[in-house]
């Protein structure tokens, strides 16, 4: 028998999942206006098809398949664009991204882990170019930095990070 869930519980996991369901339209539909719609179509049949869900199953494939029918309905009305992935290729990106899903999360959560371990200098130059989105030629200045030291320096932190998550990947594997 189908576990269910309340509105309220159900609200919360399709609230944690918004992220991840409209980067999974995005990597189907462009632009992103029109994956945002397909979302948006795709969380009002989720809420109406709640009591299908079995609670005792993962969320997210659940959830996905219908943003994917909500993608292919898209698709019928858009016929007439001359960009269109055929349905063979939409499936198989679909399957995918749920499958890939996981190692991603786990990749994100590394990431984070990664930079916690970075020097504070380190960390302040990701934050200004990447969470501030400063232009380099600007952290240079404001650094009194040449500005190939800027390029420099994040690329070198780049190969560490990356380092640092394939290590990490590597040591749970082997667990």
């Amino acid at each position: 028998m189908a576990k269910e869930l309340t509105d309220e519980q159900f609200i919360e996991i399709l609230t944690s999942s918004q992220v991840r369901l409209r980067a999974f339209a995005i990597s189907m539909v462009r632009p992103r206006s029109d994956a945002d719609d397909v979302l948006q179509n795709a969380c009002m049949t989720l809420w109406k098809e709640r009591a299908k869900y079995d609670a005792d199953r993962d969320f997210f494939p659940w959830a996905c398949g219908v943003v994917l029918n909500n993608v292919l309905r898209h698709r019928k009305k858009k016929a007439t664009d001359k960009l269109l992935f055929n349905d063979a290729l939409i499936y198989t990106l679909s399957t995918e991204y749920v499958d890939q899903t996981d190692e991603l999360d786990l990749r994100r959560q590394l990431l984070h882990s990664c930079i916690a371990k970075l020097n504070n200098n380190d960390r302040g130059l990701l934050e200004e170019r990447y969470s501030s989105s400063i232009k380099p030629k600007i952290i240079s200045q404001k650094r009194s930095w040449p500005l190939s030291s800027v390029y420099s320096s994040l690329s070198r932190i780049r190969v560490l990070l990356h380092q640092c998550i394939e290590t990490n990947l590597a040591r749970q594997s082997r667990s």
